[in-house]
């Protein structure tokens, strides 16, 4: 079932506030954009919100649950109103974006109106964007367009300038740690880990710690997948003291345990797998900042020593400026760039000297 806008625990408040408060006008927005890391809760939060506008009983908290349009939702969340598009596997292609705008072409089902969910909008193609920004600036009458990024900037400005932009955080480890513990019943140090590979997410967190409280035979994928990270947190650890002969070692080592994080969730691309391991790195560079010019805690607290030996090894500016690459090679991958030329650059640079 989909769950409700209240029941949501998302960041910050006053985003889902200021949504539920939408819920109260005679039609809904015609295009909103949900922007976060991935398993900030975009998918559910957009979800809700169609289910809230679908709904001939919908309330400030959300869909009923109980009517004719909310009993035609299916165990795997579908609705006859509602069409979902996601890139197959790295790109949202033309062919798919017009069959959307067929399909808009129809007046709704069952429900007061009908919405278009784009997941990762930021792998339209540009054939499928133009085609969609075509749609947006004529849009259907009851109608709603949802979009999903983790790279708003990968989108086409004038996508951008016709969607109202949601922005979704990350909550702190410390709050996430204690919710895991008494939602789940986990031990202390493993709520911890999760809420520290979780980077803050509430959603990825949920779902490992669900996961983990399921039969052994359902951990599988759950496991694999943390593993992988506490992995690859365990390969950054080496770029305090590794030489510069042993970039492309490590560089090849990256690109094969993202392969691991690709095949341990059903739904990951190769390029999302990369993108995310490079989210990763990113964390790992900003918490060795943190450490040494701030002395807070940083997202990776049992990794303090190796973060502090980074910071000893190379100066603040260095590490600001490999900031800009890890970013640049964030995108390139985004943009189908050769995955291993892009991390073989990458890492060649963080193990230089020079900035």
């Amino acid at each position: 079932m989909i769950a409700r806008l209240s029941e949501l625990w998302l960041a910050p408040p006053a985003t889902v506030h200021g949504l539920r408060r939408l819920l109260s006008r005679s039609a809904p927005p015609h295009a909103l954009l949900f922007v976060g890391v991935e398993g900030v809760g975009k998918r559910s939060l957009a979800r809700a919100f169609a289910a809230a506008w679908l709904c001939p009983q919908r309330t400030p908290d959300g869909h009923c649950g109980a009517c004719e349009v909310c009993l035609r939702w299916s165990e795997e969340g579908q609705h006859p109103d509602l069409r979902v598009l996601r890139p197959d596997p790295d790109q949202i292609k033309i062919d798919a974006v017009r069959e959307v705008r067929h399909w808009a072409s129809f007046a709704p089902t069952i429900a007061p109106f009908r919405f278009i969910l784009l997941e990762e909008a930021h792998k339209l193609n540009p054939a499928a964007a133009n085609a969609l920004l075509k749609t947006l600036e004529e849009p259907p009458e009851r109608y709603g367009f949802l979009l999903t990024t983790t790279a708003s900037d990968l989108l086409l400005m004038t996508i951008r300038s016709r969607c109202r932009i949601v922005r979704l955080a990350t909550l702190p480890v410390a709050p996430l740690t204690a919710h895991l513990q008494a939602r789940f019943g986990l031990e202390p140090d493993m709520a911890q880990m999760i809420a520290e590979l979780a980077e803050g997410a509430p959603g990825r967190a949920i779902r490992w710690a669900q996961m983990l409280n399921a039969e052994p035979a359902n951990r599988r994928g759950t496991a694999t997948e943390l593993q992988v990270l506490r992995a690859l947190l365990d390969l950054f650890a080496q770029l305090g003291q590794a030489p510069l002969e042993d970039a492309l070692r490590l560089a090849e080592q990256f690109r094969e345990m993202c392969k691991r994080l690709e095949a341990s969730t059903p739904d990951r691309s190769t390029r999302s797998a990369l993108a995310m391991g490079l989210d990763y790195l990113l964390r790992w560079y900003r918490d060795s900042l943190v450490v040494e010019l701030t002395g807070g805690t940083p997202q990776f607290q049992a990794y303090r020593e190796p973060l502090s030996q980074l910071a000893r090894r190379f100066p603040p500016a260095k590490r600001l400026h490999d900031l800009t690459h890890l970013v640049s090679a964030r995108r390139a991958i985004l943009r189908n760039a050769n995955p291993q030329i892009i991390t073989e650059s990458l890492f060649l640079q963080l193990l230089s000297d020079a900035q």
